[in-house]
């Protein structure tokens, strides 16, 4: 090839061939967003609870001891109703034998075996020696019912506590203590006077 002849131009590949439009350059498609996992922790343990369950777990726990709570109490409640309806049962029989005399009686048998000597009595009445105070300790023990002073015991009263024994006797008409001897006792539950011990005025100096 020559010098003098011109030097053919490569083609250009970039050139748009006749009657073909240009395409337009491909845009980069966006990367699909990827659904967030949840969080985990450590090791790859699970999350914990949002808080909405964690309060309303504490307030099932309170709600729970609650009812615990109200139970306990309507247990001790009826508890209570049942020794109130026991303690009334039980001073209002202690009432019945004391005002009935049925526990005088005793204390009167009981000082009557007292004076006779053992074995000197038929078997049958031998049998019941010990009944007396057999029944006697049986009121105190369940009943909570004592004796209230004891036959022969003497005290000066002052007039106005006089009230607080059935009486047999003048009173002086000199002012003072009134010294009264016991005849029988009187009968007390606690502190509440059941019935008041028979007292004789005792009449001197």
């Amino acid at each position: 090839m020559s010098a003098g002849r011109a030097h053919k131009r490569a083609p250009d590949r970039t050139a748009t061939p006749k009657g073909r439009k240009a395409s337009r350059p491909a845009r980069a498609r966006p990367a699909k967003a990827r659904a967030a996992s949840p969080a985990r922790g450590r090791g790859g343990a699970a999350p914990r609870p949002a808080r909405g369950v964690e309060d309303a777990r504490r307030g099932l726990d309170r709600a729970a001891e609650a009812v615990r709570a109200a139970a306990a109490t309507l247990a001790q409640v009826v508890d209570r109703i049942g020794e109130d309806a026991l303690e009334s049962e039980r001073a209002g029989l202690a009432s019945e034998l004391a005002s009935e005399q049925i526990l005088r009686d005793l204390v009167k048998l009981q000082r009557a075996f007292a004076v006779v000597p053992q074995g000197t009595l038929p078997a049958e009445l031998e049998a019941l020696r010990t009944l007396p105070e057999a029944i006697l300790d049986w009121a105190w023990r369940r009943l909570g019912v004592t004796p209230h002073l004891a036959v022969g015991q003497e005290l000066e009263i002052p007039p106005d506590r006089l009230s607080s024994f059935a009486l047999e006797g003048t009173l002086p008409t000199r002012g003072g203590l009134v010294r009264v001897r016991i005849l029988a006792p009187g009968w007390k539950r606690g502190a509440r006077v059941l019935v008041p011990p028979r007292a004789m005025i005792v009449q001197g100096p």
